[in-house]
């Protein structure tokens, strides 16, 4: 039996290192081409994965969590922090939203109009409950590798990270309203509709609010250890033992599993890895969890494609198609009815444009498939779930996954290929150096080196930002330049307006002026996000207006403003009189 299984983890390994190498030539995602040679794997029926199959204990016990604490682990608290508002809004309440539309709509179109026999509401509530959660992994790779704003990356990826948790949250939710068994639990007894609101709603609140407790308490705690060692190879073993000991803990309270791996992985990543880790430690940790995904990922589209039986999908066709129009419709009404409520108290609004891309970019994966096979094997109508489930989860990931580079590229959010590439590179190379400056600093003046070699470390990392400076401005493209610009300028608006803020509350400004300046800054903003919203040539315009008009403000003569060609060019000769008289006296 161990050897069995040795061997169906090495054939595994094989096919994920094969499909690596020709997906890069192929240019297909590296997920999807995992599926397409799971699918090969499934028709060629070799003895040795006899048996091998994307079981729950699996894929929650095993791999997500790995998947879940490495990208948490990443994602600076600040910037998610930032974008709380847009995320969390399309995590829970969207998430909810979402679930009552796709319910409403897959019954509708399946049962109540006798498309599919015996598809009954129980069955709509169950299809949308495991199909909420978005998992964008190929989305998200190609978002990097053609470049994508950083800050849309986060938006997808941060709202991946919860709705997962809020999605089994949801399902057991659904389970206990019908009185479904799953596994050892069995369904509370329910009487009327207050009943079942009220359970319902503790339910929700324990197991999300308990499951993100549980991991903020043991991240806090790994995160204090750290502070008191230095070694690699236990801090890294520390933080495998906080991600997977996390989802454990939480489920044995009956709480989010899945939300206690990602806040044990945010705490950690945020303030354990910056404030008790040495750069040594840190490096290795980021290393191990990259390899550690990557076997999580490949393991679960192998075995996704193995999963997946092509036949009976196409016996099922028009349900598949039908409930996925139904998915796509409730993730648009999610998105364009959450996002804009959450623009109210965003610090960044998100441009409409980025909607559009949040909407088609939320493909569904693994988890959906897990949730919908652990149903009873003698529940009415699991069958048909089972199929409509794989052939969304099946056409979401090839529609919609091949699909989204056109999108993108129709919106105008590519960076430009190669040469954004290029400008990243040097953009990166110019804070490395910056930062390696500060350092070299902070070690002189504590002593640990000698002024002599702190100068001369000095000039070679000044040599190296001045190099990677002038190869930015090189590679700097107008969509580039604009990008930073607008960035800078949503970034100082708000450091505009906590100075009047702050300046209003110790009585500098009364509170009338005060609002009448930050309603300037909030209307610059909003004429910024529309330009945005308009496009690339919009959204250049308008900075060059702003820019230029601010400048010939400031500063009349520089630009010839208010005076004709003639005119400006006599005072400079006469200005230039002036000074060569100066200079003779």
């Amino acid at each position: 039996m161990i050897h069995h299984v040795e061997t169906q983890v090495l054939i595994l390994l094989l096919v994920a290192s094969l499909v690596g190498m020709a997906a890069r030539r192929v240019r297909l995602p590296y997920t999807l081409a995992l599926v397409v040679a799971g699918l090969v794997l499934g028709f060629v029926h070799l003895p040795a994965l006899h048996g091998l199959e994307l079981s729950a204990d699996l894929l929650l016990l095993l791999l997500l969590p790995a998947l879940l604490f490495e990208a948490a682990f990443h994602i600076d608290w600040k910037e998610f922090r930032r974008e709380a508002a847009p995320v969390f809004t399309l995590a829970f309440p969207g998430v909810l939203v979402a679930g009552a539309v796709t319910a409403t709509l897959v019954y509708l179109a399946l049962g109540a109009s006798g498309l599919v026999p015996g598809f009954e509401l129980v069955h709509a509530c169950l299809f949308a409950a495991v199909i909420a959660a978005t998992d964008p992994i190929s989305v998200l790779a190609l978002f990097k590798e053609l470049g994508v704003t950083r800050r849309l990356y986060l938006l997808v990826e941060g709202e991946s990270l919860l709705n997962d948790g809020v999605a089994v949250v949801v399902f057991f939710i659904v389970l206990a309203v019908f009185g479904i068994t799953w596994g050892s639990h069995e369904p509370p007894s329910l009487g009327g509709t207050g009943e079942i609101a009220s359970h319902a709603l503790v339910t929700f609140v324990r197991m999300a609010a308990g499951g993100a407790l549980v991991g903020v308490v043991l991240g806090g705690l790994a995160s204090v250890i750290t502070r008191q060692i230095d070694d690699n190879l236990i801090e890294t073993t520390l933080t495998m033992l906080v991600a997977y000991g996390s989802f454990l803990v939480a489920e044995v309270f009956h709480c989010s599993g899945v939300l206690s791996t990602v806040s044990a992985g945010l705490v950690m990543g945020s303030v354990g890895a910056k404030q008790g880790m040495s750069p040594l430690t840190k490096r290795s940790v980021v290393e191990f969890w990259a390899y550690m995904a990557f076997l999580a990922n490949s393991f679960i589209f192998l075995l996704v494609g193995l999963e997946l039986e092509v036949m009976a999908l196409l016996g099922h066709a028009v349900a598949i198609a039908v409930a996925f129009a139904a998915m796509v419709v409730a993730r648009a009404v999610a998105v364009y009815t959450g996002v804009p409520l959450a623009n109210r108290l965003a610090v960044e609004k998100v441009p409409r444009r980025w909607q559009h891309v949040m909407v088609w970019g939320g493909l569904r994966g693994s988890l959906s498939m897990v949730l919908v096979i652990t149903l009873p094997a003698d529940f009415a109508g699991r069958d048909i779930l089972v199929n409509v489930v794989f052939g969304v989860v099946a056409l979401s990931l090839f529609l919609q996954g091949l699909t989204v580079k056109p999108l993108l590229e129709r919106l105008g959010l590519l960076g430009g290929g190669a040469a954004h590439r290029a400008y990243e590179h040097a953009r990166a190379r110019q804070l490395v150096a910056r930062r390696a400056l500060e350092a070299a600093e902070r070690l002189r003046a504590r002593g640990t080196l000698s002024a002599a070699t702190g100068a001369r470390l000095a000039r070679w990392y000044q040599a190296q930002l001045s190099e990677a400076e002038a190869e930015a401005d090189a590679h700097a493209g107008d969509w580039q330049r604009a990008e930073e610009l607008t960035e800078g300028l949503r970034r100082l608006a708000e450091v505009e307006r906590e100075v009047l803020r702050e300046a209003a509350h110790s009585g500098v400004l009364t509170d009338e002026t005060a609002g009448e300046l930050d309603a300037e800054i909030v209307l610059r903003l909003s004429e910024l996000e529309s330009a945005e919203d308009a496009g690339e040539e919009a959204l250049s315009a308008h900075l060059a207006e702003l820019m230029d008009g601010s400048a010939q403000a400031a500063d009349p003569d520089a630009t010839g403003a208010g005076s004709a060609p003639g005119q400006t060019e006599a005072t400079d000769e006469a200005d230039a009189g002036s000074d060569q008289a100066d200079e003779q006296d």
